[in-house]
């Protein structure tokens, strides 16, 4: 079976139109029309996106708040849920694949999760990176030891402003080993969720990786090798910290 998609342009034509609609108390517009790319094995996509709506929605449910006061609490749980339900496919590489899931069974989930902002990017309407529902996939998918006893440790680790400032922003989407060395590292296991590198420190690090990202390609680093060159840049960058307060 094609995995289904909506394109970008009809998909933020849509959402501008459900906005009025949700503003004004009309009718919601029809659902732009439906693409089909032939990547692929046969997924019923549909069944699984209803069934992730339905868990999405008892979570929900279970926090009993507004997304906006428990977005951290939701996030971290919603993110497994999201990696779990998805099965290895092309289609989880198609920003619009993410879109059509969103608009179409994401709806009220996004609305939830954000409130009537009119903020698309929460879609993916801009960049796929603020797509909720992949931003969820992706975090539990760098964060994801599938060897380990706690498969999802990682992906449960940090607040929302990590994992945006520090790994999405990063584009480590694109260097999931070096972004799961770098969860290791600020969340070791002995720690038991504890960061290891206070706020200020953590940013500081990411943006001496950031520069060092120019002339090295973290994409290809060995979980080992990452490991190794991160403690390593801390080291120096502590060292260096400390000289200039002596």
């Amino acid at each position: 079976m094609p995995y289904p998609y909506f394109s970008k342009a009809e998909a933020r034509s849509y959402l501008a139109a459900l906005s009025t609609s949700r503003s004004s108390g009309e009718e919601p517009p029809a659902l732009p029309d439906m693409h089909l790319n032939a990547e692929g094995e046969a997924v019923d996509w549909e069944a699984v996106a209803e069934d992730l709506k339905v868990e999405l929605a008892n979570l929900m449910a279970s926090v009993g708040e507004t997304g906006k006061k428990s977005g951290s609490e939701f996030e971290t749980a919603a993110s497994p849920l999201v990696h779990r339900r998805l099965p290895e496919h092309p289609a989880l590489a198609d920003p619009e694949f993410w879109i059509w899931l969103a608009v179409s069974f994401g709806q009220e989930i996004v609305y939830w999760r954000y409130g009537d902002s009119g903020n698309h990017g929460n879609f993916g309407i801009g960049g796929s990176g603020e797509n909720l529902f992949y931003r969820l996939w992706l975090r539990a998918e760098i964060g994801h030891s599938p060897d380990a006893e706690d498969a999802y440790r990682l992906a449960r680790y940090g607040d929302i402003d990590f994992w945006r400032s520090h790994i999405f922003r990063q584009s480590y989407g694109d260097a999931r080993v070096f972004a799961r060395a770098f969860l290791e590292f600020q969340f070791p296991a002995k720690r038991h969720g504890k960061a290891r590198l206070k706020h200020i420190e953590i940013r500081s690090l990411a943006k001496h990786l950031k520069r060092a990202r120019s002339n090295l390609m973290f994409e290809v680093m060995s979980q080992e090798r990452a490991t190794r060159f991160i403690e390593a840049e801390w080291q120096r960058l502590e060292s260096e910290q400390r000289g200039m307060v002596d």
